[in-house]
């Protein structure tokens, strides 16, 4: 999956365009590195602006302490995610400006740590992009008004930023938080709220293949920060709340990961910082700045895997008529099983089967390990594995045995289950404004709910893409990031998740395994002796990790 991304995406750019000068980047991520950690109001932090300010030489800068900092509640789904607070701080916020006067596209990166950090991926890979950018624009200005920011004390509540937003956020067009960048993932957008609309989308999406650059855009973040602008957790959040265009980029994640696990620790060195990573963002960010901001022009969606971006109307309808067809389709898959009263195991025994499948997978599960130390891909795939196996393997014993008194009946009860959950959840999240997400449930129930009229050839590929929502939510990657940041409760076993998450395709390949297979020696013996080896390799891996 990742290698069919890169290729796709790879195929959709155009040659690279004219970057900033790597070595002096490095050099910069080397000296701020040296300084040490650099939480707020120390030394060390006060070191560092001096170093700002020295590497950027004659370039005027504006220095203003931030002083004191009204920092407001912030209230997620009835939760309280901080609390209101003021607090003083004597870092200053460090601002340069380019190009002519008016409202300024804003570039932003902090530069202070956490305690025990230096910070090299978070954040002085960000800082060094900014100080070489500031160096490009004095020597050469821009067309259209820029504002270079370094903001102080981000990690304890975004202070800085909130009070360069109260200072200057009339001046800012849209703003830009460089935040993690440097790491050897993909480049990222994240915090597109509902401000960030398909013209702003436009805009990065075409620099970005101006320049040579692919820029994942995925959904899940998509959602989160047009449902929860308020907690955004880098300096953009701030513009967003005071009701300016604001967006962040990052380089998602580390050693293969979606996330890094050397984030606000001792780990987080010059060595982790990949010179490619600058590469790719100096470049964006040179291009960024040569092109005029657009005006907001309605929503929009990024499509994944390439840079293009459609009216979200478009999305919209394309879920409705999704959603439409899975409804029809159910209705009539009701209809025609009407009159079925035939003695046999039927759906509640089928269910009963499949939670005694689950119920023993989750004695031998284990939960997600978020120790930095321990993380590893490797385990969590085993872990998905092995429980689907034992899942798979146990349900199919169990309704074998069963099978020998009863004779199983209604397969189009199976596929209504299957469509049922997949038709509810699809249409939940179209109704709560989550559409970028809604589709990958109701694309399988609609194909699902059309099924029994596709060709019989044609079956296995709408049972095979009942499965579209595990793949995209259980793939061990989008499990560890969902983790890691706190959206997903380590305490759960995966065989739970599984569960809930794929049980509308276990139901569909039972569907499909009663209605459109042979009897005889395939059901009496490969059938028991598959699921009975399907269930011990699951064991052996849950055990073994």
């Amino acid at each position: 999956m990742r290698l069919a991304l890169v290729l796709v995406a790879a195929c959709s750019t155009s040659a690279p365009g004219p970057t900033l000068d790597l070595d002096r980047e490095l050099a910069h991520v080397a000296a701020l590195t040296t300084i040490g950690p650099r939480p707020a109001d120390t030394p060390a932090a006060r070191a560092t602006a001096s170093y700002i300010e020295t590497a950027l030489g004659t370039i005027p800068l504006e220095k203003t302490p931030v002083g004191d900092i009204d920092l407001p509640a912030i209230d997620v789904l009835g939760t309280r995610f901080r609390d209101a607070r003021r607090t003083h701080v004597d870092d200053p916020d460090l601002v340069a400006r380019f190009g002519p006067s008016g409202k300024a596209l804003l570039f932003m990166a902090h530069y202070d740590t956490m305690p025990g950090s230096p910070g090299a991926v978070d954040n002085s890979a960000a800082v060094a992009v900014l100080i070489e950018l500031a160096k490009e624009l004095a020597a050469h200005p821009p067309q259209q008004p820029v504002m270079i920011a370094f903001t102080a004390d981000e990690e304890h509540g975004l202070v800085g930023s909130e009070a360069l937003a109260a200072r200057h956020g009339d001046e800012v067009e849209l703003a830009i938080a460089l935040d993690m960048i440097g790491g050897s993932g993909r480049l990222t957008l994240n915090g597109a709220s509902e401000l960030i609309g398909r013209s702003e989308m436009q805009w990065l999406a075409r620099t970005a293949e101006r320049t040579g650059v692919v820029i994942d855009a995925p959904l899940s973040h998509r959602v989160i920060s047009r449902w929860w602008p308020q907690a955004e957790r880098a300096d953009h959040g701030v513009f967003t709340r005071h009701g300016i265009r604001a967006f962040h980029l990052y380089h998602r994640g580390q050693d293969g990961l979606w996330i890094d696990t050397a984030y606000h620790s001792p780990r987080d060195v010059l060595a982790r910082v990949d010179r490619g990573s600058l590469d790719e963002m100096s470049r964006l960010a040179r291009g960024l700045v040569a092109t005029p901001i657009p005006a907001h022009r309605g929503d929009g969606f990024w499509v994944p895997l390439v840079n293009v971006i459609v009216p979200r109307w478009c999305l919209l309808a394309g879920d409705c008529v999704l959603a439409a067809l899975g409804c029809f389709g159910l209705g009539a898959l009701v209809l025609v099983s009407r009159g079925s009263h035939k003695r046999g195991a039927g759906l509640w025994l089928g269910l009963l089967c499949f939670a005694a499948a689950v119920a023993a997978a989750v004695v031998a599960n284990h939960p997600i390990d978020l120790d930095p130390a321990r993380i590893s891909l490797v385990h969590v795939t085993q872990s998905l594995v092995g429980s689907a196996l034992v899942i798979a393997g146990l349900l199919g014993l169990l309704t074998r045995i069963l099978a020998r008194k009863l004779p199983w009946i209604g397969a189009n009860r199976y596929l209504a289950l299957a469509i049922v959950p997949l038709l509810a959840i699809g249409i939940a999240l179209l109704a709560i404004g989550a559409a970028e997400l809604a589709w990958v449930w109701l694309a399988p129930a609609a194909v699902l709910a059309l099924a029994p009229r596709l060709p019989r050839v044609l079956a296995p590929v709408a049972v095979l893409l009942a499965a579209l929502p595990a793949a995209l939510v259980l793939w061990p990657n989008q499990l560890l990031e969902a983790a890691w940041n706190a959206f997903l409760p380590v305490t759960v076993p995966l065989s739970i998740l599984i569960a809930l998450i794929a049980g509308p395709a276990f139901a569909a390949i039972t569907w499909w395994w009663r209605s459109h297979t042979a009897r005889g020696p395939l059901g009496t013996l490969v059938l028991p002796v598959g699921c009975g080896l399907s269930a011990a390799v699951g064991l052996l891996l849950e055990i073994t990790r």
